[in-house]
């Protein structure tokens, strides 16, 4: 049920403009997310990020989402997100949670990366560096920590 909620709350904050909060009273959850920005700037594939915090039935959940804009390539399929040769806690989006993003209906879902604490807190003093695998590509992923910092504490 927390997985669907953070589903809920990536898809719904996808859909708003900048950042802001976000509630579901019906679903005892309540969260913020950030404004989206350029994370990857790869010469094929141009990634984009935002973060959203998830408070539902007292139980907290941080997650970084990740969406590629449509540039005609060929779309992401993304399947692990590794820091330093450790594996992050990393989901792709199956699901079809394309669509407008943030006021640009070009986006795909990539997928999210699940921050614990210790992750999330490390990202608001550093930001946060990744290599996202995929079948047949691999893209490095950098997060400014002005993007962590922009959600309540």
């Amino acid at each position: 049920m927390r997985f669907m909620i953070l589903i809920l709350f990536l898809f719904c904050a996808a859909c708003t403009p900048q950042s802001g909060a976000l509630t579901a009273p019906a679903l005892g959850a309540q969260g913020n997310f950030t404004e989206q920005i350029v994370i990857s700037n790869h010469p094929h594939h141009v990634l984009m990020g935002h973060v959203v915090d998830v408070t539902q039935a007292g139980t907290r959940t941080r997650a970084l989402v990740i969406g590629q804009r449509r540039d005609g390539v060929h779309r992401l399929r993304m399947s692990e997100a590794w820091q330093d040769g450790t594996a992050l806690p990393f989901s792709p989006t199956h699901r079809r949670l394309d669509g407008c993003t943030h006021g640009h209906c070009r986006d795909n879902s990539v997928g999210f990366i699940l921050l614990p604490d210790i992750l999330f807190q490390s990202a608001r003093q550093h930001g946060l560096t990744a290599r996202l695998i995929g079948t047949s590509d691999a893209i490095n992923i950098a997060v400014p920590a002005s993007l962590f910092q922009a959600l309540p504490e």
